[in-house]
C-alpha cells in the first residue's frame, strides 16, 4: 500500500587532514563515539492544514492552518479513518530492536484519539543521509532519516515503507512526516450526506497530497458531479527534549506562516510518488557536506554562515568557536568549523 524506499550505501571516499582540522558532520557523527549512543525522541507539535477548493486543487476557498502541542487535539475530517501520530521513540545511528514506539492512534469507533504505550516489538535506526542515497533527500534538504519499523530492522536489508521513515530537515534535528486524507462530500435529499475519502502518507507534504487525492479518484463510486473536496494535512515533528529550543528561522512560528502562505502550492502537485530506484553516487563528495577546516574569525558580506539550529550569522560578526554551515559557490551548504 506504501511505496517502498531503497537504500544504498555509498562508497567511503578516504580523506587526510591537516591537524589543525575537524571533520562533523552530522548528529551520527556524535552518537557513535558517545556514551549514550541513543537520544529519546518525542512529539513536539503536529502542524495541521486544512484545505478546502476545487476538486483538481486548482482554485482555494479557504485555508486553516493550526499547530498543535498535544496530538490530541486535532479532529480527522473523516472519523472513519486509520490514523497514527508517533509520540516517542528511543534512536541511535545504529539499528537497534525491542524497543518501546509509542504513538497515538485514532479510535474510528470510539472517535477519539488512544495512546498505544505497550508494543515494544519495534527497531528504530537514524540513519546519515552522506553515506545512504534515498531518492529525493540529500545534504542539501536533509541531515538524517529515522527509519522505526514493526518486528525490528535488519541494517544489510536496505528496504523500508514510507511509513516506517521520518526525514530530519537541513538546519535541524526533527524527524517529520506527512499524512493527507481528502474528503469528498454529496448532500442527500434527506439533509444527510454521502461521504467518499482517500488517505496517504508519505515524506513529503505535496507527495502525501497528491496519494490521497490520487486514492480518492480511483474510488468508482465518486460522483463526477462532486466538484468541491477538503484536504486535511498533519505534520507531526519528533525531536529531542533535551535540545535546547530555538528562536531563530527555524522556529514553530515562521514554519507555521510559511506552510500558510504555501498552502495552495501543498496541494498541486500533480506528482503522485518520486521514483523508487537507487543510483550509488560516484563519490562521496556528490552528497557529502563536506570537509571541514578553520575558517576567518569574522566573515564578510560575500559568505553566507548559518549556525546548526538554522539562524543567520550576520556579516561582520564574531565567529565563535563550534560548527557552522557555509553556503559554497556551488549553492549546496557545507559544515565548517570555527577554530578556538
Amino acid at each position: 500500500m506504501f511505496k517502498k524506499v531503497c537504500l544504498a550505501g555509498l562508497v567511503a571516499t578516504v580523506f587526510s587532514f591537516a591537524q589543525e582540522e575537524t571533520y562533523i558532520r552530522n548528529i551520527c557523527d556524535t552518537l557513535s563515539v558517545s556514551a549514550t549512543p541513543k537520544v529519546e525522541l518525542k512529539l513536539k507539535r503536529v502542524e495541521e492544514t486544512v484545505w478546502y477548493g476545487s476538486r483538481d486543487l486548482k482554485k482555494t476557498d479557504s485555508v486553516k492552518v493550526n499547530v498543535h502541542e498535544d496530538y490530541s487535539t486535532i479532529t480527522p475530517i473523516m472519523q472513519k479513518t486509520s490514523l497514527r501520530i508517533p509520540y516517542s521513540i528511543d534512536a541511535g545511528c545504529v539499528s537497534s530492536n525491542y524497543n518501546l514506539f509509542k504513538y497515538g492512534e485514532w479510535d474510528q469507533n470510539g472517535k477519539k484519539w488512544t495512546l498505544n504505550d505497550e508494543n515494544d516489538d519495534y527497531g528504530s535506526w537514524i540513519i546519515d543521509v552522506n553515506l545512504y542515497n534515498i531518492p529525493g533527500f540529500d545534504s542539501t534538504n536533509s541531515n538524517n532519516v529515522l527509519v522505526v519499523k514493526k518486528g525490528g530492522v535488519n541494517s544489510e536489508e536496505l528496504s523500508f515503507s514510507a511509513d516506517d521513515l521520518m526525514v530530519s530537515r537541513t538546519f535541524e534535528f526533527a524527524f517529520d512526516s506527512w499524512q493527507a486524507i481528502v474528503l469528498g462530500r454529496v448532500k442527500k435529499s434527506d439533509g444527510g450526506a454521502l461521504l467518499y475519502s482517500g488517505s496517504a502518507f508519505r515524506l513529503d507534504s505535496a507527495d502525501a497530497v497528491a496519494a490521497a487525492l490520487a486514492a480518492f479518484n480511483k474510488r468508482e463510486d465518486v460522483p463526477d458531479s462532486l466538484s468541491k473536496i477538503q484536504v486535511q494535512v498533519l505534520r507531526p515533528v519528533l525531536t529531542d527534549p533535551n535540545k535546547k529550543a530555538v528562536n531563530s528561522s527555524s522556529s514553530v512560528a515562521e514554519s507555521s506562516s510559511s506552510e500558510a502562505k504555501s498552502s495552495s502550492s501543498v496541494v498541486s502537485s500533480s506528482s503522485v510518488e518520486s521514483s523508487s530506484s537507487v543510483e550509488p553516487e560516484s563519490s562521496e563528495s556528490s552528497t557529502a557536506i563536506g570537509r571541514l577546516q578553520a575558517t576567518p574569525r569574522a566573515f564578510g558580506a560575500a559568505r553566507a554562515i548559518r549556525r546548526l539550529d538554522g539562524s543567520v550569522v550576520k556579516a561582520g560578526e564574531q565567529l565563535v568557536p563550534g560548527v557552522y554551515y557555509v553556503k559554497g559557490v556551488d549553492g549546496r551548504w557545507k559544515k565548517q568549523v570555527e577554530l578556538p
